[in-house]
């Protein structure tokens, strides 16, 4: 490996610990237990509050605002 390339894998090492360290302090989203759409209230599965920090919606809440937000365009 000459310096070019031990430059670059330094570089590389330098960038992902960088991006690590990064993501690790991020804020933590705390998910709604139950959908907040105001005409729902059901309860949030917890493996969809598990799978998507920060969720707010039901799946059919959010798959119904989707709908709606696409048919604006």
């Amino acid at each position: 490996m000459n310096n070019e390339d031990q430059a670059q894998a330094f570089e590389l090492d330098e960038y992902e610990r960088i991006q690590r360290r990064t993501i690790m302090t991020l804020p933590v989203a705390h998910s709604a237990k139950y959908c907040t759409d105001t005409s729902c209230g059901d309860e949030i599965p917890e493996a969809r509050r598990a799978a998507i920090p920060g969720v707010l919606f039901c799946t059919h809440c959010q798959q119904r605002r989707e709908q709606q937000k696409l048919m604006r365009l």
